[in-house]
């Protein structure tokens, strides 16, 4: 047996060394686990583009739609000759005419899935320019109505061969449908080396563009390249296209163009950000809990580390040693925790994933980038200790006196022995649960340090969750509050006139307010420029009726003149954007705004009403109202806007918003319509919501359990350097109970003062950041909100509760005679 082999170590302190793995590889699953089902999430949303990575599709009409899956199918002609010059590109393979519908495919949220409208001869080449293939059943028969879609798909829909979808059996998965469909085949992704795999789906050409209730239908193009010329062809496309002086003018739909659109990579830039932070906190943490396990151990090996420096072993080589132990400690924890989160995935895509109709990529590379600061800092932090540590190592003194250094000699050395001899003169506690914590100050604040730290862990990233949450819910309900919003359905341009003589008809309905939906993108706190709102385009008459309704008046400066390209603001949603007045926005000063001309800001709105949302059963905090008018006649005469969608804002009688709500949810919804109420919005924001706290909170979850076990263990360590002391009070007369009871109260009130340090710095950390990050953009950070406070109680809990449980089973075995003995 090699005596300086780490594993010597290991094998003869197994508790120790088991602590140790624990910690690492917990804080490891914890961190990895939350980015991974953030990934997921993003790839759950990126999934029904992937057929743009083998090809292009032009659309007529590229109309400012506030909801980007409204550009799965727009109304209006193109123009043949732009078709002709893309079809005589050398790099273009074929266009192909095109006019589907989509599927709401459930994860959470209900993100929608493609589903090409195609010729019975040109399905054939589509589908293997996707890569797809027929797995069970039959491809779809012209002019029926009959559909087909990936297995993926048909699994998240739980549907099978022979079912049925439309609007009428889930509005919500079919609101495209205005028939219904049979789902007579699946199908499967072949591999291949063009791209991720495509889930899609198709129907009938003929059929969808013969159907009346499927009228007046638009025929999109797909464009099939060459191989390797996908980029060539959509840049030509590109170019002709800005080349293009009619109106409205044509949009490429790519899968470049979309996901900048969706801005995925600058929100996963910034929760980079966020578990980047939360990754360092979980490092140093481990590096804290771990240095102060490893220092106790080291003070109990000064003997063999003197023996061996004695023995002609040099300091560099024992530093060496010291960290080695930590290093492979460290690795295989990291390992460990690596492995159970790759199981725990593994797990998660053949249940529930596969489910949904999900693909994970289980073995990612990229999660190793977050994993790695961990064991680093921890390794890096024990090769500092034990440095400092060894540099008073005096290998004499250890062997005659087993102490660290000589004595110290000199009137210096007997001024600090003497100033020491005072402060732990007796006390006349000696009981007291501070004594212990008073005269062993470095141990506790040891003690403080970790625990407050990980409260912080916990609490910060809670906090910050909470607030990007919280920073979306105007964009869902600051409409809906005293309106429903009703839309033109999937396949049209303007409400049925039958369909608006109806609501007006209606007894409990005060106004119905045709606008024109326009919108802007705001600031998501420490994402930037992402979450498009609507901002609606209203006649000059209409405006004073919904600045009432709103509460809303002017602040500052002007109202909209008809027929005048200006807007105005709410003062929360100016703030957001850093906008006063005479600021510009649209095309081109921010090409992220759904407006193809510039607007200006002519007037800055306040509201009167301090609430958001002031109706009875939402549980929701007070945010600010974020709306914004421009010139109906402006946008309905300008060729620019042509083709700009006709909302209708219904606004009830007062007192009777519940009746309405529910008469045009059972009478008047249908594929023709999309109807937004405000318990609609409520509930897109609270699936929103779901996701995001699912994700942040398993991590978190974890992190807890491990931050508990790790302190509850240290605690425990430090209790048994006490057996001594708690041996002695035994012998004289201090029942098991009262030392229990006296360790107890030492174990709460540090804890309970670490729990508060913890708290007051991350209360100290929100408010910088409301400072600096969320006041500019005119959000805020609730700190009475209570759900990121009780997610740091298991850790105070787990301590005391842990502490209790070792305490009490050490103290059992305690023997008062062997301790009085020395034995």
């Amino acid at each position: 047996m090699n005596p300086l082999s780490p594993f010597t170590y290991y094998r003869r302190h197994k508790g120790q060394a088991l602590l140790l793995l624990v910690l690492i590889s917990s804080l490891t699953l914890g961190v990895t686990t939350m980015v991974r089902l953030t990934d997921v999430v993003f790839d759950s949303m990126r999934f029904p583009f992937h057929y743009l990575t083998r090809m292009s599709r032009l659309l007529p009409s590229a109309a400012p739609d506030i909801d980007w899956q409204s550009r799965l199918s727009t109304s209006g002609a193109m123009g043949s000759n732009i078709v002709a010059q893309i079809r005589a590109h050398p790099d273009v393979a074929a266009v192909l005419p095109e006019n589907g519908l989509y599927v709401g495919v459930p994860m959470g949220m209900v993100v929608p899935a493609t589903v090409l409208g195609v010729t019975e001869a040109d399905l054939p080449v589509v589908m293997e320019a996707c890569d797809l293939r027929l797995k069970e059943g039959r491809l779809i028969s012209p002019r029926t109505s009959e559909i087909v879609l990936s297995e993926e798909i048909a699994r998240a829909l739980d549907l099978t061969i022979g079912d049925h979808a439309s609007y009428e059996i889930n509005a919500d998965y079919y609101r495209t449908m205005a028939t219904e469909l049979t789902l007579v085949g699946i199908l499967e992704s072949v591999p291949s080396d063009a791209g991720p795999e495509v889930q899609a789906g198709f129907v009938s050409y003929e059929y969808l563009d013969s159907h009346e209730l499927y009228q007046p239908r638009a025929t999109n193009w797909i464009i099939l390249p060459r191989p390797g010329g996908r980029i060539a062809v959509n840049d030509f496309v590109s170019d002709l296209i800005a080349q293009n002086t009619g109106a409205p003018s044509p949009y490429l739909q790519t899968f470049e163009g979309e996901m900048e659109v969706l801005v995925f990579g600058e929100v996963q830039q910034g929760i980079g950000v966020v578990f980047g932070f939360l990754d360092g906190l979980a490092a140093v943490a481990a590096a804290l809990v771990v240095g102060i396990v490893h220092r106790i151990a080291i003070t109990h090996r000064l003997p063999e580390l003197g023996l061996l420096h004695a023995a002609g072993y040099s300091k560099r080589s024992l530093v060496r040693r010291l960290v080695l132990e930590i290093a492979v400690i460290a690795s295989v924890g990291w390992a460990i925790g690596l492995l159970c989160e790759y199981a725990f995935a593994f797990l998660l895509s053949k249940t529930f994933f596969a489910a949904q109709g999900l693909s994970m990529n289980v073995v990612d590379p990229k999660l190793l980038l977050y994993t790695l600061p961990t064991p680093l800092v921890v390794v890096a932090w024990i090769n500092v200790s034990v440095r400092r540590t060894l540099n008073h190592l005096d290998p004499v003194a250890i062997i005659e006196r087993g102490k660290l250094g000589m004595e110290e000699t000199g009137d210096r050395r007997k001024k600090a022995g003497n100033k020491k001899q005072r402060k732990e003169r007796s006390s006349p506690r000696p009981l007291s649960s501070w004594t212990f914590v008073l005269r062993h100050r470095r141990r506790s604040i040891l003690l403080l340090a970790a625990v407050g730290l990980m409260v912080l862990g916990v609490a910060l990233p809670r906090f910050l969750n909470t607030v990007q949450n919280d920073s979306m819910l105007p964009l869902y309900l600051s409409y809906a509050t005293h309106a429903t919003i009703i839309s033109p359905g999937f396949t049209y341009r303007e409400i049925p006139t039958d369909v608006v003589a109806q609501i007006r008809a209606h007894s409990a309905v005060a106004h119905t307010i045709p606008v024109k939906a326009l919108s802007m993108v705001t600031n998501v706190p420490m994402y930037g420029e992402l979450a498009p709102m609507p901002v609606y385009a209203v006649r000059e008459q209409d405006l004073p009726i919904l600045l009432d309704i709103y509460g809303l008046r002017l602040g500052e400066g002007d109202m909209v003149q008809p027929r005048s390209d200006q807007i105005v603001l709410t003062s929360a949603l100016a703030r957001n954007r850093n906008l006063d007045v005479g600021s510009m926005i649209g095309y081109p000063v921010n090409e992220r705004d759904g407006m193809p001309t510039e607007l200006t800001v002519v007037g800055l709105l306040e509201s009167t009403r301090p609430a958001l949302v002031e109706r009875a059963g939402y549980d929701v905090p007070p945010m600010p109202r974020w709306v914004g008018f421009a010139s109906y006649e402006y946008v309905d005469s300008h060729e620019r806007y042509a083709g700009t969608p006709t909302h209708m804002l219904v606004i009830p009688v007062e007192g009777r918003n519940s009746e309405v709500e529910t008469w045009l949810r059972e009478t008047i919804a249908s594929p023709r319509v999309e109807i937004e109420t405000l318990s609609t919005g409520y509930r897109r924001w609270q699936g929103l919501v779901q996701i995001s706290q699912t994700i942040a909170d398993i991590g978190i979850v974890i992190l807890t359990v491990a931050a508990g076990l790790a302190l509850a263990i240290l605690n425990y360590i430090f209790f048994t350097q006490r057996h001594d002391e708690f041996g002695t009070l035994h012998a004289v007369g201090h029942s098991r109970a009262t030392l229990l009871t006296r360790a107890l109260r030492e174990s709460v009130s540090i804890t309970a003062i670490a729990w508060l340090v913890g708290a007051a710095i991350c209360i100290a950390g929100v408010l910088c950041l409301q400072t600096f990050i969320y006041t500019p953009v005119g959000t805020s950070v609730d700190l009475a909100n209570p759900t990121p406070w009780l997610f740091t109680l298991p850790i105070p809990l787990a301590v005391v509760a842990a502490s209790a449980g070792t305490i009490a089973w050490a103290l059992s075995r305690l023997d008062p005679v062997a301790v009085i003995e020395r034995r």
